[in-house]
């Protein structure tokens, strides 16, 4: 693994063997988990895989298995924490194990779903007879009665009560007044009605009815006698009903509690055998031999043929090439440690990288967070996302599923640990513990939450503002310039002469520029060219809090201001276009984009500040305008001579006392409101600096994913085959 910035080099793995070891080729390339099939004859998109029977029935239980799981409420994408081992080194016994599963479990769930589908449709039933009878009770309507007879039509239902007496007009009229009609207003704006009309008269009685926006009841059958006790008679069957529904339930419960990770398990080796089956149509068979071509991390030779050699008793031919296409046309494989994963995962969000691009998963892992850190820096907050990280690293060591939704914050959990970590380690440096600045002091003293004004009086440092924007645009300074040196090795990695020269000149270029801001004057840019005078050269980080220039931390160095700018910053940038230039329009777009960067790039970085800024004020908010209720105090805390907890605090608070304290009420909600919320942002913003003022430096993706066959496994285990020693062996 090491510590390798490029994408691994991939080379192309040929494997023959005897058509009779054709599974054992694929459990062992299953096995290495490192294999991508080659499409060499072009025919795995237009060619069908021909199924033995044994395969057709996988597919069959498959679906079956499915059903099963669908029936028990069992999501298969949501892990147990249960595994299973299966001997799936036959397909036959793979099928006899998911038979005997299906066998004990799907009689008794069909059954029960059969029994649940009729008890619901009786339910539904006996709901509508229900509120028919209750509508009716009014009315005092037999519901048996509403329907055609041999001399009559009933109908019944509810009308816009505006509309009543228009209805009965229109009745009495085409029915020559042979009708009878009673109503009852309702409550909701509507009126329940019936109406009886002689049968001759139906047709024209049931366009006025649809005309005048009357709802009929659709009575079920065998519902007669008084409504009230039809409806009584309904409601007796419903609570009947949906207790039988409710054991029907629980003993679909107890079935899924009992058999579920059974079910689980043979449904995902039966996965895994379809997986099997699909990749059949990248083999090449002869009369005799069966053939594979496929992708493999160049350094792995020797475990990929052992892997195959013991799968297959040696009945293969292995061999191992390096084509010239290779580097344009090979997939993608990132060679991380399993802990910078989620790192990875942003990566490649972002895009794959290509084979001439670099991995910055690596640096990032560490240059990621600390950004955040310096975004969210906070003790209080930053212990929070730390522990919410530990948990979701612990559900994945535990092998426990959050959901789809909690699911993205337990596949991040390493990544959430880094920026806990690093908000903490931020909090520390400026003394922020759930937003309140009454607890910790900061261990920078730059950024002391108070300072004496000169005259013995202690007030709120008006300088902190401005040197945490000088150090969020050194930081962009770092990581912008971090950028472009890795884009300058990777250019010199692949020889390509004149982007690496681009890449020097820009490296020189913003160096010199970023240097005549903060060693010269960030004011005036009549002093970058003044030909008396001298320069101080920019050491990162060491002079926040000290101003620019002869600070008294910035070393001085004969050289004039003009000199400089000729060096670093005129002649780099006339190299840079004419190396650019000689590119034709990508080049100059490129030159436009890197000049043009040059300073928004930089100045993007001050969001760092703002956010920073915005969390101080926004939690300051809830302090000031929240009643504390309890002022939580803290002990005066030294170690190794450094104060982190001091003896005597100051607050804007004219209540609060002069100890370290933490006002809880204005914590509490601070948290939940400005600490989400914060959060998100940023982890939005850190993101947005990385992607768009980082990546643009260096990182250009386009490349194609590696996609290896291996089975991904949740509920089973693969048989563990202990050799036996030839002392032990059956002669």
């Amino acid at each position: 693994m090491g510590l390798r910035m490029s994408p691994a080099e991939m080379i192309i793995a040929r494997v023959v063997s005897h058509k009779d070891y054709e599974r054992e080729v694929l459990l062992a390339l299953e096995e290495f988990g490192h294999f991508e099939f080659i499409d060499v004859t072009h025919q795995a998109t237009v060619v069908e895989v021909k199924r033995s029977r044994e395969e057709e029935t996988v597919f069959v239980a498959s679906d079956r298995l499915t059903k099963i799981l669908h029936s028990l409420g069992i999501d298969p994408g949501r892990a147990s924490g249960i595994r299973i081992e299966i001997d799936d080194r036959e397909l036959t016994g793979t099928l006899a194990h998911a038979a005997e599963v299906i066998g004990s479990v799907e009689p008794e769930v069909l059954e029960i779903d059969s029994e649940t589908a009729a008890a619901q449709l009786e339910l539904d039933k006996q709901r509508a007879i229900r509120d028919v009878a209750m509508s009716l009770e009014p009315l005092g309507l037999d519901p048996s009665r509403i329907g055609a007879t041999e001399y009559t039509f009933t109908v019944a239902g509810v009308v816009p009560t505006g509309r009543v007496s228009q209805l009965e007009w229109s009745l009495k009229e085409v029915t020559e007044a042979a009708y009878a009609f009673k109503h009852i207003p309702l409550k909701r704006g509507v009126s329940v009605a019936t109406a009886s009309v002689p049968i001759e008269r139906r047709d024209a009685v049931e366009r006025i009815l649809s005309a005048m926006e009357f709802e009929s009841f659709t009575m079920p059958e065998a519902a007669e006698g008084e409504p009230h006790r039809v409806a009584e008679e309904a409601k007796r069957r419903i609570v009947e009903l949906e207790d039988e529904l409710a054991q029907l339930h629980a003993r679909k419960k107890a079935i899924a509690k009992e058999w579920g990770p059974r079910v689980l398990a043979a449904w995902e080796i039966l996965e895994i055998e379809k997986q099997r089956v699909e990749v059949r149509k990248y083999l090449v068979y002869t009369e005799q031999s069966v053939k594979a071509w496929g992708w493999i991390p160049e350094g792995m030779e020797e475990e990929f043929e052992s892997i195959l050699r013991e799968k297959t008793s040696a009945v293969v031919d292995i061999k191992f090439e390096h084509p010239d296409f290779a580097e344009y046309e090979s997939p993608t494989y990132l060679d991380n440690p399993s802990f910078m994963k989620p790192t990875e995962g942003v990566v490649s969000a972002f895009g794959t990288p290509s084979q001439h691009d670099l991995d910055p998963t690596k640096i990032m892992f560490l240059a990621f967070p600390l950004i955040f850190g310096f975004v969210f820096a906070d003790i209080g907050q930053g212990m929070l996302i730390l522990i919410i990280g530990l948990a979701a690293w612990r559900a994945n060591r535990r092998g426990d599923d959050w959901g789809q939704i909690l699911g993205y914050v337990q596949a991040g959990a390493e990544g959430l640990i880094m920026m806990g970590l690093f908000a903490i380690l931020g909090g520390f440096l400026f003394g922020s513990f759930f937003g309140a600045e009454t607890v910790f002091e900061p261990l920078w003293p730059t950024f002391a939450h108070h300072v004496d004004d000169g005259h013995g009086h202690v007030i709120p440092n008006p300088y902190r503002a401005a040197h945490m924007l000088k150090l969020s645009i050194e930081i962009g300074a770092i990581h912008i310039m971090l950028g472009i040196l890795l884009n300058v090795y990777n250019k010199m990695k692949h020889h390509d002469r004149r982007d690496a020269v681009v890449g020097i000149s820009y490296f020189v270029l913003y160096y010199g520029f970023i240097n005549l801001l903060f060693g010269v004057s960030y004011s005036s840019v009549n002093d970058w060219f003044n030909p008396t005078g001298q320069v101080n050269l920019w050491v990162p980080i060491a002079g926040i809090g000290y101003g620019i220039g002869n600070n008294g931390v910035y070393p001085a160095i004969p050289v004039s201001p003009l000199l400089w700018s000729l060096a670093t910053f005129i002649v780099p940038f006339v190299i840079m276009a004419l190396a650019s230039f000689k590119g034709g329009m990508d080049g100059v777009v490129l030159f436009l984009e890197y000049a043009i960067g040059m300073i928004s790039h930089t100045v993007s970085y001050a969001r760092i500040f703002a956010l920073n800024t915005v969390h101080v004020i926004l939690s300051g908010v809830f302090f000031t305008l929240i009643p504390a209720v309890i002022y939580i105090p803290f002990p005066e805390l030294n170690l190794l001579g450094i104060e982190f907890i001091p003896h005597e605090v100051h607050s804007s608070d004219p209540l609060a006392p002069h100890y370290p304290h933490l006002p809880l009420l204005g914590a509490i909600i601070g948290t939940f409101i400005v600490g989400i919320l914060e959060g998100l942002l940023a982890f939005m913003h850190t993101l947005r600096l990385t992607y768009v003022e980082w990546f643009s430096k260096f990182f250009h993706a386009g490349g194609v994913a590696f996609m290896p066959f291996k089975a991904t496994r949740v509920y089973t285990t693969p048989p563990v085959i202990v050799p036996v020693q030839e002392s032990y062996a059956v002669s």
